[in-house]
């Protein structure tokens, strides 16, 4: 009767863990592009790795290339969409046009159709800041 006393003992250590909050991704966090401002509007950079996705109103800081600490406002966070792989136009090989040109990637006037569901993924949220001024 004393393995039976045991197993409760077990049980709270075979329980999954608890799943990634929203906003976080596998291992921490999600990659993400970052709009930094600029002088005439401003420079987008992709995260090099994952982190969790700030939010509006968040602080966050950089580091320059020259060792220099920027202090950043999240002023916008957008979520974006972008067609599934097996939707995406083909890429032309050898930077020149094909003869065989499909439908499809045809250039018209006519407006493009509205994917369906199956057809787009989640993209790279975007990340824009806002500088802060004077000392925070």
């Amino acid at each position: 009767m004393e393995p039976e006393s045991e197993q409760p003992d077990l049980a709270p250590a075979a329980t999954p863990a608890e799943p990634d909050p929203a906003g976080i991704g596998p291992g921490g966090g999600t990659p993400y592009t970052v709009y930094f401002p600029s002088e005439d509007g401003y420079r987008a950079a992709d995260l090099g790795h994952a982190a969790p996705l700030p939010h509006v109103g968040d602080f966050v800081e950089y580091i320059d290339e020259g060792r220099v600490t920027h202090r950043y406002r999240v002023r916008e966070v957008v979520h974006t969409l972008q067609l599934a792989p097996q939707y995406r136009p083909k890429p032309r090989v050898g930077g020149a046009p094909t003869e065989e040109v499909e439908p499809a990637q045809e250039a018209s006037n006519e407006p493009h159709p509205i994917p369906e569901g199956a057809e787009l993924r989640a993209g790279l949220p975007e990340v824009i800041l806002e500088e802060l001024t004077g000392s925070g």
